[in-house]
């Protein structure tokens, strides 16, 4: 097939024939496919890739190794520093559009080696080591607020052993991921007034920033953990020896104890407890849990306190008008009143009790008597005195007459001047100064539990309010039982000063008979009932009172009190011992009897 160029170099050849010479010329008509012209092949040339441009600040040095400055195409990146061989090596700077800048270390193009790097975005500082861009190695990174961490990164993350220092808190431990994690120690900085920091020590095992695992924690009040923590609490077992003393030993749940007492609980057989004057008792309490089982933790601080009834003083009263500030302030009870504190000792006290020395056996029985109408209703006797009274009015009248002359010392009845019933050496119109027995000391629990010994109940101190209180109280009563005015308040004023030390108006006022002549066993059953108010308590109901007092409180928490009922009564009248005499002997008697026949009969 003949091609179209091929025609046009013979067409002058053609020309340059004679017609005879022209051959006849055959037209025809051309393919499209004879009109294509072939397709070149050609080779393709490879660029070297090279980062220098028309536009670089310096052109590279021959061979592109030296120094040389090049700002990259998107005008993004900019580097001045050592080439070899067209790429980066050796010391250089390169710094980015934001700000952020490398300056160290570059082999083939990358960022490696030791160096430096300022983050524009966070404000850090890094120097250390990298590899191919990242923080790898030893290094230190400081930020912003003064913090610092020196140790080894992976990736750019804290991995491996590493020092972290804070304003708050230095660090010293393994880590992964950014994270603390493995062994480690942290030392918290001292207390803060924002409270952001403690002062604690902690060494021991962390997981994903967290004390993980065994572990030893030192408090900054002095309280120590050793055991084992779990999401930063106290979890499995473990010794806590907390600053107030008490010591725990045992298994932990979620920061708290496994047991963990919740109340006090005072062992007693039988409630009221009954006591007697001069006598002392023992008293045992148990740190319980809401299972009501015994929590042994030891060094718990238990106090025990006893008060009495507390009595409101009516408004206008000597006594209201007397106290204008109550620094006692009431107690509330289980058993619907309130009570003041009483003073409560260990002190030993010497027993003046009956015995055959100094009590005849009339005032022995005339003690048990007292004591069994101490346990009668006091509404039922008054009800029966108010019968008997309003029964006998005419004999009322005169006993009180009577007893007017009495308060002047002059007796019609025959019986000569009444002798009073105070003891000539305490009739004294001034108040004395006797000093208060120290109170019983506060135990610390062994085993949860704690036991004092040997403890009395106190004399009442000076002026004790609820004596006073009850006292006018029950004058106020008898007044009204007998049909006679009570006393008004200016005759209660003047009596306060008589007011002798255990709160009751005995002193310089003559108390009222109701009968014309006392009888000697009542007038020595009077004068012991003084003896025994002067240095022992006045019987009665009190309350026995125990509060948990440590402090701190153990964990926060404070356990609840345990109240219990005391019923103070006198001492126990001692029977006398009876004189054994000579036995009577039957056989020797008829003996003698036989002998004394015989006699006669002869």
């Amino acid at each position: 097939m003949t091609s179209v160029l091929a025609l046009y170099r013979n067409h002058d050849a053609l020309m340059n024939m004679s017609s005879n010479q022209q051959p006849t010329l055959i037209l025809r008509r051309l393919s499209v496919d004879e009109y294509v012209l072939p397709k070149i092949h050609t080779k393709k040339i490879k660029r070297v890739n090279s980062e220098r441009k028309p536009f670089s600040v310096n052109p590279f040095p021959k061979l592109g190794t030296g120094h040389g400055v090049y700002v990259f195409e998107n005008q993004y990146f900019r580097y001045e520093g050592e080439w070899v061989k067209g790429k980066k090596h050796g010391f250089g700077k390169l710094l980015l559009k934001d700000g952020t800048y490398y300056e160290g270390q570059f082999n083939q193009g990358e960022i490696t080696g030791t160096g430096f790097k300022f983050f524009s975005e966070t404000k850090c500082k890094y120097k250390g080591q990298f590899l191919k861009g990242e923080m790898h190695g030893r290094g230190i990174m400081e930020f912003p607020d003064s913090s610092e961490y020196e140790g080894n990164f992976v990736h750019n993350r804290k991995n491996g052993y590493g020092v972290m220092r804070t304003p708050l808190t230095q660090y010293d431990g393994g880590y992964q991921g950014n994270m603390r994690h493995g062994e480690g120690r942290m030392v918290y900085a001292p207390m803060r007034y924002d409270k952001t920091s403690n002062g604690d020590r902690y060494e021991g095992y962390w997981v994903a920033d967290k004390r993980h695992g065994p572990g030893v924690l030192h408090c900054a009040d002095g309280s120590i953990f050793d055991g084992n923590f779990d999401n930063d609490e106290f979890h499995g077992h473990g010794l806590y020896r907390h600053i107030s003393g008490v010591i725990y030993d045992g298994m932990w749940l979620k920061g708290f104890p496994a047991k963990m007492a919740s109340k006090l609980h005072i062992v007693v057989e039988n409630t009221p407890m009954v006591i007697r004057q001069g006598t002392p008792f023992t008293i045992t309490v148990q740190c319980l849990n809401d299972e009501n089982d015994v929590v042994g933790d030891e060094g718990r601080e238990i106090q025990i306190t006893a008060g009495f009834k507390y009595y409101q003083p009516s408004k206008g009263s000597a006594l209201f008008d007397m106290i204008e500030d109550v620094e006692d302030k009431p107690i509330d009870t289980p058993f619907g009143y309130q009570v003041v504190h009483y003073p409560l000792t260990n002190q030993e006290q010497e027993n003046d009790g009956p015995s055959e020395e100094d009590e005849e056996q009339e005032l022995s029985q005339s003690q048990t008597q007292l004591d069994l109408k101490e346990d009668e209703d006091e509404n039922q006797n008054n009800k029966e005195e108010e019968i008997k009274e309003g029964e006998d009015g005419e004999k009322l009248a005169e006993n009180e007459k009577q007893d007017d002359e009495k308060e002047d010392g002059v007796d019609n009845s025959g019986g000569g001047v009444e002798e009073p019933d105070e003891i000539p050496n305490n009739t004294t119109t001034e108040t004395e100064s006797v000093p208060l027995p120290p109170p019983v000391p506060n135990c610390r629990s062994e085993e949860g539990v704690c036991v004092w010994n040997e403890v009395y109940l106190a004399p009442a101190p000076p002026m004790y309010r609820p004596f006073v209180a009850m006292e006018e109280a029950e004058n106020d009563k008898k007044s009204s039982s007998r049909g006679k005015p009570a006393i008004n308040k200016d005759d209660r004023r003047s009596s306060i000063g008589n007011i002798d030390r255990r709160g009751s108006v005995n002193k310089g006022v003559v108390r009222h008979n109701t009968c014309s002549s006392i009888s000697p066993v009542d007038k020595m059953r009077r004068q012991k009932e003084k003896a025994l108010e002067e240095k022992y308590a006045k019987t009665g109901e009190y309350v026995l009172m125990v509060h948990d007092v440590t402090n701190p409180p153990f964990l926060g928490r404070t356990i609840e009190p345990a109240f219990l009922l005391l019923k103070l009564k006198r001492p126990e009248a001692k029977k006398r011992a009876k004189k054994e005499g000579k036995k009577w002997d039957t056989s020797q008697h008829i003996r003698r009897s036989m002998v004394a026949t015989e006699g006669l009969e002869d």
